[in-house]
């Protein structure tokens, strides 16, 4: 449509517009800069930039010269180059994070919105991911939080640290140190005053870091007592202005945010005025300053940065707060609290979901948007403002931190269930035990609630932390009880027995509990017998071996472990010079698993028991363990039970008990050595000194092998029990065994039976 009043241009002006603007585009402007150099523009370019904009429409030039005082002749070309709309920031960027943040200082003045964005981009990228100590080096900051902080930290922890680092060994002590990138030389008074320094430095940087993240600038900031003198910040870098350094966070994600409040006082102050603002700030609202004043909080933000738990934390801190957003929805935080959102019986919160029936339809009442609210908002919603017991968690008592203990095992819980308290516990202060166990949960779920247990120092799995021992036998265990057995090691300095056997923790268990492993001092002795925890699981235990200074005795048993798991477990055992005891019985490792493990045998100078019964070795691999018998020198009990061992295996055997001067029992039951393989062994116990124990059973022995024993028997004076049942000796052969022994004071023969 035609404007009134407005003519159309002509034939002749419509040939001289593309010429007209291809020339105005092309039009050049010069520029004075503080150091006195010229840098010549398009006017385009410059009129990108709102200052250089203002600068061309309101100020005369000077010679066709416009005065930029401010600002350097290259930070001007820099700034121009990145404020081109076609601009493509490099893949390797060489600019560090202070030159970075000068040059958002000048885009801020030139008023450059696209190369801000690009600067924020690169700041982003240098720091979105990295943990505090990261973020220091790259900073350069000294933490300057004080002695206030460490002080506090003392008087709550300190003869705790003490006795439990009292009870360490000084290998032990350097193990902690090591994990901590500490030196590890000095005796053990040193070593135990170096962990107490660290862990008091570190205490106020940590109390930073877990603030809720919505926290306001100063608020509740960590004071320094009357009588000290707050440190001045070393100054590292130039001086920016606030504005600048605010934009510099402009990308930066939360949970980096969050990690940069520990650095120190200034970047602290710094990060809340961002937070705050990114969470908290209204349209065309001021950013609040004090927790009353907040109303509304992005939860949406605090969840995919993994602090799901400030939300409850917001629902008693924040008086004010009346809504939450996330995820396209807003949640009416008064109406929540009046919701009755109680489950019902106990039947009805078996389900999968957080809430159902009536109790979600009065939950979504209090959400509006489009659609279903997604589960992690309504998780959300209920630990802020539910009231009362929800799905037999007691939200509301959590909440207002008011539960010292909490027990829901065995409950059927699902996953939406641990996610409800994983939201809660973060609000929690005198919590220090809960039983989460024999729930639904799934890996994920669990990790989470190990990571916020160990960040809380509260025990998930019933433990205690003065327990010397834990049987948690066949009570239908899965990864991820596991995972929540494994987070509580981590606070036990005196169990040394832990029995797992008859439950299903799975590979995931596995990885959960070696992990563990690798940092525990005390625990000596490991049952994780019938746990299916596979090759994968055994290859973590073994990484977990090489490098755990206490573990004496492990069982691994009927775990389905196969060649791949065994090879893990003999290199671990190349290295390993503390586990005396391993059973490796009923799993499947084969001919090559046992040569393995032979290997092993041959360079181990502490294992004194072997368990590899039922793991289908063959003569092949019983020819392989009694070469390595020939050379070991500390295997005192072994066991090759069912391994489908036949004459050949039973010879290299024999041959090896010739020179064998240290294992004492010997088993070989529900093989298949036949008369050859009982002659080889007649003729071994001969000349043997030192075997006292030797099982026989179900070697499909007959009169010939058992007479061929009963010989051996008449001379060897150590051997004093015997077990050769389910063999074909006849009358003869079982004869000729009784009356070789007849009369031997204390001798065990067990002859005939199945």
């Amino acid at each position: 449509m035609r404007r009134v009043g407005m003519r159309e241009p002509s034939a002749e002006e419509h040939e001289e517009a593309p010429t007209a603007k291809k020339a105005k585009h092309e039009e050049q402007i010069r520029v004075r800069a503080r150091d006195g150099e010229e840098v010549t523009l398009s006017r385009d370019a410059a009129r990108l930039m709102g200052t250089l904009k203002d600068l061309m429409d309101l100020a005369t030039s000077e010679d066709g010269i416009y005065p930029m005082p401010t600002i350097m002749a290259s930070t001007l070309q820099m700034v121009c180059k990145l404020n081109d709309p076609d601009y493509t920031w490099p893949s390797s960027d060489e600019n560090s994070l202070f030159q970075l943040i000068q040059l958002i200082e000048d885009a801020l003045y030139l008023d450059a919105p696209i190369a801000l964005k690009h600067l924020q981009r690169a700041i982003a990228s240098q720091l979105n991911g990295k943990r505090a100590p990261e973020l220091c080096a790259l900073i350069g900051a000294d933490g300057d939080f004080g002695s206030a902080e460490a002080h506090a930290f003392d008087a709550q922890s300190a003869d705790e640290l003490r006795k439990r680092y009292s009870r360490m060994r000084v290998v032990e002590l350097r193990w902690e140190l090591r994990t901590l990138g500490l030196t590890t030389n000095g005796t053990k008074p040193v070593l135990i005053a170096r962990l107490n320094e660290r862990l008091i430095e570190m205490a106020g940087a940590a109390t930073s870091i877990a603030e809720p993240a919505f926290v306001p600038e100063d608020v509740e900031a960590p004071q320094q007592p009357a009588s000290s003198t707050l440190p001045p910040e070393p100054m590292q870098q130039a001086s920016f202005s606030a504005d600048a350094m605010e934009a510099a966070l402009g990308l930066v994600d939360v949970a980096t945010l969050a990690a940069l409040k520990g650095l120190t006082r200034s970047w602290r102050a710094l990060a809340q005025r961002v937070l705050c603002s990114r969470l908290c700030r209204r349209d065309r609202q001021p950013v609040p300053t004090r927790l009353d004043e907040i109303t509304d909080l992005d939860v949406e933000q605090l969840i995919e940065a993994g602090r799901p738990g400030d939300a409850a934390v917001a629902g008693w801190t924040l008086p004010g707060l009346a809504r939450l957003h996330g995820y396209g929805y807003v949640v009416d935080v008064a109406a929540v609290r009046a919701a009755d959102l109680q489950c019902g019986t106990v039947r009805n919160w078996l389900c999968h979901p957080l809430l159902h029936g009536a109790a979600k339809d009065a939950l979504n009442s209090c959400i509006s948007g489009e659609g279903e609210p997604p589960l992690r908002l309504t998780i959300a919603a209920v630990a802020c403002a539910g009231s009362g017991v929800i799905c037999g968690i007691p939200v509301q008592q959590l909440r207002e931190d008011s539960v010292t203990e909490l027990n829901l095992s065995n409950r059927g819980l699902h996953v939406p269930a641990a996610m409800l308290v994983a939201y809660l516990i973060p609000a929690t202060s005198v919590l220090k035990n809960c039983n989460l166990l024999k729930n639904r949960f799934d890996v994920e779920s669990a990790k989470k609630l190990a990571k916020i247990g160990m960040e809380k120092g509260i025990m998930l799995s019933g433990m205690t932390r003065d327990q010397t021992e834990a049987g948690f036998s066949s009570q239908h265990l899965q990864p991820a009880d596991a995972i929540l057995i494994a987070s509580d090691l981590k606070f036990m300095a005196v169990l040394t027995t832990l029995n797992l056997d008859l439950n299903k923790i799975g590979a995931e268990g596995a990885i959960a509990i070696a992990k563990a492993l690798k940092v525990n001092a005390v625990l000596t002795n490991l049952d994780l017998h019938w746990n299916m925890i596979g090759d994968d699981g055994a290859k973590v235990i073994a990484e977990a071996l090489k490098v755990n200074a206490v573990m004496t005795t492990l069982q691994l048993g009927l775990n389905q472990i196969g060649a791949e798991g065994a090879i893990a477990i003999a290199e671990a055992l190349k290295v390993n010079v503390v586990v005396t005891t391993l059973s490796l019985d009923d799993n499947n490792i084969g001919t090559e698993g046992a040569k393995v493990i032979a290997d092993a045998l041959k360079v181990n100078a502490v294992l004194t028991i072997l368990l590899l019964g039922d793991n289908k070795i063959g003569d092949e691999g019983a020819i392989a363990i009694a070469k390595a018998l020939k050379v070991n020198a500390v295997l005192t009990t072994l066991r090759l039970d069912g391994n489908r061992i036949g004459a050949e295996g039973a010879k290299a055997i024999a041959e090896a008990l010739k020179v064998n001067a240290v294992l004492t029992k010997l088993s070989l039951w529900n093989n298949n050595i036949g008369n050859d393989g009982a002659k080889a062994i007649a003729e071994a116990l001969k000349v043997n000194a030192v075997m006292t124990t030797l099982d026989l059973f179900r070697n499909n022995i007959g009169p010939e092998g058992a007479i061929a024993i009963a010989e051996a028997l008449k001379v060897n004076a150590v051997l004093t029990k015997l077990d050769i049942r389910a063999n074909n000796m006849g009358d003869a052969g079982g004869k000729a065994v009784r009356d070789a022994v007849k009369g031997r004071s204390g001798f065990v023969l067990e002859l005939y039976g199945k």
